[in-house]
């Protein structure tokens, strides 16, 4: 095809045999690459983008907007975990296909995304401009990793990524948060990325391949989760369950953008206000464990906030119909 197209591209093996195969068939081809917590690996991806035929690459560094746009929201819901950070990355990857389109003039924007993670990227498209075009992936992919190899080094080699680290000792930490937002880990104050990053570390399974912050997220979501259950008022916290749920179906299908996920934000942004306090996790094995609680006091009881570690068998647990 002629014209200028934008190309989401991770420097993996597949995405780069999709830029050579876009640049073969005549295409100006605008790599642009979001980075949302690879960090240095991503040092040779521009320079790989341009070998393989991208007439420009871009490497967006998004890791804070990500953190704070798309994990946040997740966390209020108690939905940023593992299965669900990819399909937090499919808005964002649009919004920047459709920044790089309209600044280059591109008519098509392209991705090798899975099926099951195309819906976010294409919807996220649609909803952000008619145009341009999502083109579709390629009809006849390779079988298996040799032909993909093959295909990709004409010209050139494609390198793969570094391979993940080596598990950590156990470590404690206590996290703050201020209304919902981790702001602090060991009294030390953190950004939302840095949050999760940081807890990742100390999990000993940060990777700098794609999003895989997982641990981080999860250790998160397990405090956020936990504090919830002495801070919210016994029917909103019933409610909310309910909530979180539809919220992260609504993100995992492809709707980000839907009117139902807006209406839902709302409601969580009034329950987050009373998310208040600390919460002492053990990582260990992978997991993360809560082993002390202490929280302001909530709006909605009488009953004086100790400032002392409560250990969270001994709280009252809320009702879980």
């Amino acid at each position: 095809m002629n014209g200028r197209v934008v190309l989401a591209y991770s420097g993996a093996l597949a995405s780069s045999v999709a830029l050579r195969r876009l640049a073969g068939t005549g295409a100006e081809v605008i790599a642009v690459t979001v980075d949302v917590g690879r960090g240095d690996a991503l040092a040779t991806v521009r320079e790989r983008a341009l070998a393989c035929g991208a007439a420009e690459a871009l490497v967006v560094d998004a890791r804070d907007e990500f953190a704070e746009r798309y994990c946040l929201p997740a966390l209020r819901a108690n939905a940023l975990h593992g299965p669900l950070l990819p399909a937090l990355t499919r808005p964002l990857l649009a919004e920047h296909l459709v920044r790089a389109a309209e600044r280059h003039g591109a008519t098509a924007v392209a991705h090798d995304l899975a099926a099951a993670d195309r819906a976010g990227v294409d919807a996220g498209v649609a909803a952000l401009a008619p145009h341009p075009t999502v083109l579709p992936p390629d009809h006849e992919p390779p079988r298996t990793r040799h032909d993909l190899r093959g295909r990709a080094a004409r010209p050139g080699p494609v390198r793969t990524g570094p391979a993940y680290s080596v598990p950590a000792d156990t470590c404690e930490v206590v996290v703050t948060f201020d209304r919902g937002v981790p702001v602090a880990l060991d009294g030390e104050t953190v950004t939302a990325f840095q949050a999760i990053r940081e807890l990742d570390l100390k999990a000993g399974r940060h990777t700098v391949r794609g999003v895989r912050q997982a641990l981080g997220a999860l250790a998160l979501t397990t405090a956020h989760r936990e504090l919830e259950t002495v801070t919210l008022e016994h029917e909103t916290a019933r409610f909310k369950r309910q909530v979180d749920r539809r919220w992260g179906e609504l993100v995992r299908d492809g709707q980000w953008s839907s009117p139902l996920r807006h209406a839902l934000d709302g409601f969580l942004e009034t329950t987050r206000r009373h998310v208040t306090g600390e919460v002492r996790l053990l990582l260990h094995d992978g997991r993360a464990t809560v082993t002390g609680l202490r929280r302001e006091q909530a709006p909605h009881d009488h009953a004086p906030a100790g400032r002392g570690w409560g250990h969270p068998h001994d709280q009252s647990k809320r009702d879980q119909g």
